[in-house]
């Protein structure tokens, strides 16, 4: 994002002082195109909202500190992310199935970090439906006992043979250059393991994938809602 910021700017000050580009005369006297300008700025707006994006996400990834855990309903959570993202779907035209128990699904957790993963999972998953035809996000919980068994899937065209054990290394990405930080699923990574869960990821290329989460249930308060 520097890179480019610089080369926005750079343009743009060739637009102002050397008269490259798109020029009208006016007057006689060299005068830039307001329109060119603004979208050279723009661009390096743009870049600047891309930088912060990621020195966030890399405090986020650094940062080591104790968040407090309370008896949360997962499923709640997950429509709230759900409906963070409604318009961006409806916008793609991706429809979400949801199979959830009728009674709320109660976990020990934090519920802004569970709400960051469920929004990378989602995230994703409509990037991964961006070039097929048939675009659903199918999210399931299912209570076993005292785990509760999550899954996003979608029906895109999975991840790309031989990359899917890389998938939550740190910087690692299969998004075109400049359209990931490689970080969400590393720091999704991080936060199900600080809930004492498990996630994995299955591919099924050219099906789609699904990512698979496993936390434990706060088993009183779980059998206190049936």
């Amino acid at each position: 994002p520097l890179n480019n910021i610089g080369l926005f700017i750079g343009n743009l000050i060739d637009l102002i002082e050397l008269g490259m580009g798109d020029f009208a005369q006016e007057d006689g006297r060299h005068r830039a195109d307001p329109q060119l300008m603004l979208q050279e700025l723009h661009n390096a707006m743009q870049q600047v909202r891309k930088a912060t994006e990621i020195i966030s996400h890399l405090r986020t990834f650094g940062r080591a500190a104790s968040v407090s855990r309370e008896p949360v309903a997962v499923n709640q959570i997950i429509e709230r992310a759900i409906s963070l993202m409604r318009e961006q779907l409806r916008l793609r035209q991706i429809e979400v199935v949801l199979h959830f128990p009728e009674e709320d699904v109660i976990v020990n957790g934090n519920a802004i970090q569970l709400e960051q993963v469920f929004i990378n999972l989602l995230t994703n998953a409509r990037d991964a439906l961006a070039s097929v035809a048939r675009k659903v996000i199918t999210i399931t919980c299912e209570m076993k006992e005292d785990v509760v068994d999550i899954s996003f899937c979608d029906t895109g065209p999975g991840i790309p043979a031989g990359l899917a054990k890389r998938i939550f290394d740190p910087f690692f990405t299969t998004k075109e250059v400049g359209a990931g930080t490689g970080l969400g699923l590393s720091i999704t990574y991080g936060i199900i393991k600080e809930h004492q869960g498990t996630i994995m990821v299955e591919n099924h290329p050219g099906e789609g994938a699904s990512f698979l989460i496993q936390l434990p249930l706060n088993v009183e308060k779980s059998k206190g809602m049936v």
